[in-house]
């Protein structure tokens, strides 16, 4: 009953925060910058820069040498000329001078966390109003795909909704400030997931919030039983969506997924329209792509990033370690926002082949072209030119699923890498109940 308390608490103090009246001005607002044109956005863009920047200048020590007297028609020069860029790195060696009031968070502000997946999590102070703000510009995407607040939505994430020692449903908390069904993805197994699946049918939400890992899950249990649901809109974050992924999804759970690429950090945010394209939101950020250099790329290059709404710690040309290049062109959709090609994931889960060439995270789900019995896998890079493929087997996994997995990768991957392949009773999720897929334990030329 207590635990029970605590969500209704957390989830309405959350709805009062995010889902008033003034969140609902804010979607309204952010959708007319939809019908804006390439003019009107940038004068846009170069007035929420210059406010960012001086809000740097004047709240973090590490740009206090920089002369604030640029407008907003400068900002842009301002930045590439002034602004050095920074990393994680940066910000743990200098704590002092990239965070506001000595690191110390003021009553009427909120920390942020990253998940720290790829090495030591961070801390973030946030402005209630940027809280505000994200909420917003996911919100407005949602709206792509035809949701109004009053729908009934589910959620399939990271969130803590039932205790790990749960054995009997309920392993969902129904949320009647947003109606919201949160499910929890730690309960995704053989033996909890057919009560979390009739849960859904009865609910039958208008969308679906998911990682790409827990969507995908889900859909293998339903293939299992031979049945389906149908949510007609499934918005995918926080992890990579992969084809082999996408496949299964549409045929088994949603009819559309529309996939967002957003951080803790909160120095970018781009979101997939109903045609496919993933259009970068101006007027969260300003994003830029530099190569290896620092600068400009029309190829592939590191997310740059400048927060525009976060100004109680303002974030600016904060380097990723994700990677993507720009897609010209106008998309069918007539947003003006930019486009990118798909991000191609963080820069310490790569992976390498035989040969020490870059192996693409897409072209790895050829491996499991015609495989089945596989219900959870892993691509790790161990050593030089060496992956071990971890798998949870199904009952039926036999030796030749096996071998029709290493020929895969022969012919279709990579046919000089060494392959160990090594069966698990489960692949745990992190802390943040995200999976990763491909990992690269191999760093400096020593295994991690």
């Amino acid at each position: 009953m207590l635990a029970e308390l605590r969500k209704e608490f957390l989830y309405g103090g959350r709805a009062l925060v995010r889902d008033n009246a003034l969140s609902q001005r804010l979607v309204q607002r952010l959708r007319r910058h939809e019908l804006m044109d390439d003019y009107a956005l940038k004068v846009m863009g170069d007035r929420l820069l210059h406010r960012s920047l001086q809000a740097a200048i004047s709240k973090l020590p590490y740009y206090a040498h920089i002369s604030p007297d640029f407008s907003p028609v400068e900002a842009r020069q301002a930045l590439r000329e002034m602004f050095p860029v920074v990393d994680k790195s940066t910000l743990l060696a200098h704590p002092k001078a990239l965070y506001p009031n000595d690191g110390a968070k003021r009553p009427w502000q909120a920390l942020g966390k990253t998940s720290g997946t790829t090495g030591t999590p961070l801390v973030i102070i946030r402005s209630l109003q940027s809280v505000q703000m994200e909420q917003a510009f996911i919100k407005r995407h949602w709206t792509w795909g035809g949701y109004v607040d009053g729908m009934p939505r589910a959620t399939l994430r990271g969130d803590m909704v039932a205790g790990l020692d749960r054995q009997r449903p309920p392993f969902w908390f129904e949320n009647r400030y947003n109606r919201q069904l949160l499910l929890s993805s730690r309960h995704l197994t053989e033996q909890c997931i057919d009560p979390i699946i009739d849960k859904l049918r009865d609910y039958a939400p208008a969308m679906m919030q998911a990682y790409p890992s827990t969507a995908y899950t889900l859909a293998q249990h339903l293939e299992r039983r031979g049945t389906s649901l149908c949510v007609p809109f499934l918005f995918t974050a926080s992890e990579p969506l992969y084809p082999h992924q996408q496949e299964l999804i549409r045929e088994r759970l949603a009819g559309q997924i529309m996939d967002m690429y957003g951080m803790a950090e909160r120095v970018a945010f781009a979101t997939q329209c109903e045609y496919g394209s993933m259009h970068v939101n101006p007027d969260y950020s300003h994003v830029e792509i530099l190569d290896d250099h620092g600068e400009p790329t029309d190829g592939y290059g590191h997310v740059v990033g400048t927060t525009l709404h976060n100004l109680a710690m303002p974030l600016v040309r904060y380097r990723l370690s994700d990677r993507t290049r720009w897609r010209h062109g106008h998309c069918l959709c007539g947003r003006p926002f930019p486009m990118i090609e798909p991000v191609t994931g963080k820069l310490e889960d790569r992976i390498t082949g035989g040969d020490g060439s870059e192996v693409s995270p897409s072209v790895l789900t050829f491996a499991f072209k015609g495989v089945e019995n596989v219900r959870k896998s892993q691509v790790a890079q161990v050593g030089p030119g060496l992956w071990e493929l971890r798998l949870v087997p199904d009952a039926r996994f036999s030796p030749a699923d096996q071998d029709k997995l290493l020929t895969n990768i022969r012919q279709l991957v990579d046919a000089t890498v060494q392959v160990n392949v090594v069966l698990r009773d489960d692949l745990p999720n992190t802390a943040a109940g995200k999976f990763r897929w491909v990992v690269n334990e191999w760093k400096d030329g020593r295994r991690s």
